[in-house]
């Protein structure tokens, strides 16, 4: 699995470079355009690790990378465990990155006169505990798509995984529509946890919970994209 990571990484490298300023400015482009630091730290926290398992999962088909692979003294189980460790990791990175770029960009914008920043912008208005409930659950979210897509990939590869993940999504995002743009209102339980979560910092506890969420789907992903792998033909 260590092989897989390291080579995941070197594959990377030079992508992840550009990908740093690109999502640099894509956050102070959205923060801007929002009145909120915290949307597009949000933002490039979603956007950064599916670019990356997508980006990866071309490369494995291009030049034949995916059947060499399988000739080296590694198992099909550790290059399914390698590729999901090392999205794991890029997720964990990319939740770092974005903090540390949105607390940078608040600490040159408290240097300014208040006059020539933004109202929506200020320090005040964006709280350290609402910027990281944004990134933690934006990455949340993506760890979950990529839960989906990961296994479609792993049995189909990237060719026609291709047509079947937007499918997938486009169907969740129907259903989902569907119900909350249904003029349905929350009532019982779920009531008492939306009002729950205006009470001080309690998306950060929400946050944290839909992160342990999302690793559990994250894993059994894992375990389901193995068995696929182990039976795919090439």
């Amino acid at each position: 699995m260590k092989t897989m990571i390291v080579s995941d990484f070197a594959i990377l490298r030079p992508t992840l470079i550009q990908l740093a300023g690109i999502c640099a400015v894509i956050a102070l482009a959205m923060g801007y355009a929002t009145g909120s630091v915290a949307s597009g730290a949000a933002a490039i926290a979603a956007m950064t690790p599916f670019m990356l398992l997508f980006s990866l999962a071309a490369i494995d088909e291009q030049g034949g990378w995916e059947r060499f692979r399988l000739t080296l003294p590694i198992t099909r189980r550790q290059v399914v465990f390698g590729r999901y460790a090392t999205l794991g990791i890029i997720a964990l990175g990319t939740i770092a990155f974005a903090l540390a770029l949105s607390f940078g960009v608040l600490a040159v914008l408290a240097l300014l006169p208040a006059a020539i920043v933004p109202e929506g912008l200020a320090p005040a208005e964006n709280p350290p505990a609402a910027i990281i409930g944004g990134v933690v659950g934006g990455v949340c979210v993506i760890m979950v798509g990529m839960a989906v897509a990961l296994p479609l990939i792993m049995r189909f590869g990237m060719t026609k995984a291709t047509r079947i993940v937007p499918a997938v999504v486009v169907i969740f995002l129907a259903l989902g529509v569907g119900f909350f743009g249904s003029g349905i209102q929350p009532t019982g339980v779920l009531a008492d946890f939306v009002q729950w979560l205006d009470v001080d910092s309690n998306y950060l506890v929400a946050a944290a919970l839909i992160m342990l969420a999302a690793t559990a789907i994250y894993i059994v992903s894992a375990l389901v994209a193995a068995k696929l792998y182990e039976r795919r033909a090439f």
